[in-house]
C-alpha cells in the first residue's frame, strides 16, 4: 500500500465511511420496533434536566424517564 498516494487514502477512507454507514443502518433496523412509549408511538413532549435524565410524556399520560 503506497499511503503518500492520496487516491489509495481517499478510497480507504470512503470504505471506512461506507462501512460505518451501513453499521448505522443495521442498526436502525435492529431497533426499528424498540419505542419509548409502550403503545409504539412516539411521545408527546419531553424535558432533560442538568443531570442528564429525559422524562419523556407519552399519549396515555404515563412519563418515562431515561438517562441519555
Amino acid at each position: 500500500m503506497n499511503w503518500k498516494s492520496k487516491r489509495v487514502v481517499l478510497l480507504m477512507l470512503a470504505g471506512v465511511c461506507f462501512v460505518l454507514f451501513l453499521g448505522g443502518m443495521a442498526a436502525a433496523w435492529h431497533n426499528r420496533h424498540h419505542t419509548i412509549c409502550p403503545d409504539g408511538r412516539p411521545p408527546v413532549a419531553q424535558r432533560s434536566d442538568m443531570l442528564g435524565m429525559v422524562d419523556y410524556k407519552c399519549h396515555d399520560g404515563r412519563i418515562i424517564t431515561t438517562s441519555d
